[in-house]
């Protein structure tokens, strides 16, 4: 004897304002297999930007189940038009009792991390953002980690993170490629002599990074470390913000 089970629902995505009515219908067999009997999208405005896809169907049997949902479309749609019929579905076939983890959409996390005044040079800092953000970071099992400096006068880069002395060698070439003091060409010196060439090297190194996360860690290299660059004599603290997005 077949038993069957319909469920229906909306999901909005964080991700624009895509927002999709889904219907499926679920077969439960004799031998205790499920098979998906039907779905499919009833409504949704669809940006042909980003084709996305849906995973988000838990029916209400007793043995938990996941039907993943895909909607393909035409690149040439209109935003605003409605399209229908246009799933791919992913058939299931369970055995029965079978552990299944429920497919969960997108999140986010932000913090502002502010990092005490550095002296000038390269300063390892991984340690210090991991602190503030482990315990966001531990909730993510695939994603990325996005670094954003709020200044122009230091910059963040990856780089070794064992010998102190590649931070060292660091700071002398920098100092050495973008000239400083009296006889330097820069028009810009109100706020020191050290101010532009800060400005240069903040731009060389830049003020951002991304990092990919994978089960709840910074997915780095063994000898890859964030390093804080600071540019000028006279440091103020130093804020980053970091953005976690993920599943």
């Amino acid at each position: 004897m077949q038993k069957s089970t319909e469920s229906s629902g909306e999901e909005a995505f964080a991700r624009g304002r895509w927002r999709w009515r889904w219907f499926v219908k679920v077969e439960e067999s004799a031998d205790g297999k499920y098979r998906l009997q039907r779905a499919w999208e009833m409504q949704g405005l669809i940006s042909p930007a980003s084709p996305p896809f849906i995973s988000l169907c838990k029916t209400a049997t007793p043995k938990p189940l996941v039907v993943s949902i895909a909607i393909n479309f035409p690149h040439n749609s209109s935003p605003s038009r409605t399209i229908k019929n246009q799933l791919f579905v992913n058939s299931i076939s369970m055995a029965s009792g079978a552990t299944v983890e429920k497919a969960t959409a997108p999140k986010w996390a932000q913090k502002t991390i502010t990092i005490p005044a550095q002296k000038r040079g390269c300063h390892l800092v991984t340690s210090r953002i991991l602190k503030e953000i482990g315990q966001d970071l531990s909730e993510f099992k695939c994603g990325l980690a996005h670094l954003f400096l709020h200044h122009t006068s230091a910059s963040l880069t990856i780089n070794e993170n064992y010998d102190s002395d590649v931070r060292d060698d660091t700071e002398t070439f920098l100092n050495r490629v973008v000239p400083e003091g009296m006889s330097a060409p820069w028009k810009h010196t109100l706020e020191g002599p050290d101010d532009m060439p800060a400005h240069i090297k903040s731009s060389m190194f830049g003020c951002s990074l991304t990092i990919p996360i994978t089960n709840g860690k910074l997915n780095m290299g063994t000898w890859q470390g964030i390093w804080l660059c600071e540019h000028r004599d006279a440091a103020t603290p130093r804020k980053v913000v970091v953005t976690l997005n993920g599943i």
